[in-house]
């Protein structure tokens, strides 16, 4: 299945390092491509306790876009995401952790038609700007700028405000949300 990636899943060192403290396979992310989310905009409105400030978001905004990388992924490898982002459904089937997942329409840069993916949107979201720490901001701009993402793209992810911060506190310390 396709899966849409824009904030710190872009960056396969920070996946590959949160999946070896948590003894997860790391999801074959190597081989993404550049590819663009039309009728949304990025924000920053989730607080992860991992990250020591906010974290990328995406709301339905149309005119805007989120440019990102898109992955052929397998059920397991989205099984891991799922958890690395918290995502959790309650016995009713409803989503009760920071995440959900959404089905969106996204368009791979250069060659190549338009595929439906799977990425995340929060779940209780509000509606004030948490800025991310410095930190996690370098690990997304690190990873635009593996995918080849434009230089537009990463000026305006260098435009939002941060905070100095922390680096991300160790597995382990912590609640749920240390996970992301």
């Amino acid at each position: 299945m396709w899966y849409f990636a824009y904030g710190s899943n872009l960056n396969t060192a920070a996946v590959t390092e949160w999946c070896r403290h948590y003894s997860h396979k790391t999801p074959s992310l190597k081989s993404g491509r550049a590819a663009v989310l039309d009728n949304y905009r990025l924000c920053f409105p989730l607080y992860s306790e991992y990250w020591g400030g906010g974290i990328a978001d995406i709301v339905y905004d149309p005119g805007k876009y989120v440019a990102g990388a898109v992955f052929d992924l397998t059920a397991p490898e989205m099984a891991i995401l799922d958890e690395k982002v918290n995502r959790k459904i309650d016995a009713a089937g409803k989503d009760i952790g920071l995440y959900k997942q959404i089905e969106v329409k996204v368009a791979p840069l250069g060659k190549g038609e338009p595929v439906r993916a799977i990425t995340y949107t929060g779940v209780s979201v509000e509606k004030y700007h948490i800025p991310p720490t410095k930190h996690y901001m370098d690990v997304v701009i690190q990873g635009a700028f593996s995918y080849g993402l434009s230089m537009m793209w990463i000026a305006y992810l260098q435009s939002f405000s941060t905070q100095q911060g922390r680096k991300p506190r160790p597995p382990g310390t912590g609640d749920a949300e240390s996970r992301l």
